[in-house]
C-alpha cells in the first residue's frame, strides 16, 4: 500500500466506515483534527497522535502500544479495552474518557489532566492517580 498524505489520511479517518479495521503502525498523525473518528480495533502501535483532537472518538479495543499522545485532546473518548502499554500521554487532556478495561501499564501520564474518567477494570500502574485531577 502506498503511503497516504496526511490530508488524505485525515479525510479517510473522518469518514464513517462500517466494519473497517485500520492498521496505522508508526503513522504520523500529529496535530490532526480527528474528532468523532471511528477507530475501534485499529492497530496504531507507535503512531504519533500528539496534539491531535480526538474528542468523542471511538478507539474501543484499539492497539495503541507505544503511541505518542502528548498534548492530545481526549475529551469523551472511548478507549474501552484499548491497549495503551507504554503510551505517552504526558500533557494530554482526558475529560470524561472511558478507559474501562484498558491496559495502561507503563504509560507516561505526567502532567495529564484526567477528570470524570471511568477506569473500572483498567490495568493501571501506581502512577495513574498522580495525574492531575484523576477521578
Amino acid at each position: 500500500m502506498s503511503t497516504l498524505r496526511r490530508e488524505e489520511l485525515r479525510r479517510l479517518l473522518s469518514t464513517p466506515h462500517q466494519n473497517q479495521h485500520f492498521v496505522l503502525n508508526g503513522q504520523d498523525l500529529s496535530g490532526l483534527d480527528l474528532r468523532n473518528c471511528q477507530l475501534s480495533r485499529a492497530v496504531m502501535r507507535n503512531a504519533d497522535l500528539s496534539r491531535c483532537n480526538l474528542g468523542h472518538a471511538n478507539f474501543e479495543g484499539a492497539q495503541l502500544q507505544g503511541a505518542n499522545l502528548q498534548g492530545a485532546l481526549l475529551d469523551d473518548i472511548d478507549l474501552r479495552d484499548a491497549n495503551l502499554k507504554g503510551a505517552d500521554l504526558r500533557g494530554a487532556y482526558l475529560r470524561g474518557a472511558d478507559l474501562r478495561g484498558a491496559d495502561l501499564r507503563g504509560a507516561k501520564l505526567e502532567g495529564a489532566t484526567i477528570t470524570a474518567t471511568r477506569v473500572e477494570g483498567a490495568v493501571l500502574d501506581k502512577s495513574f492517580p498522580q495525574a492531575s485531577g484523576a477521578a
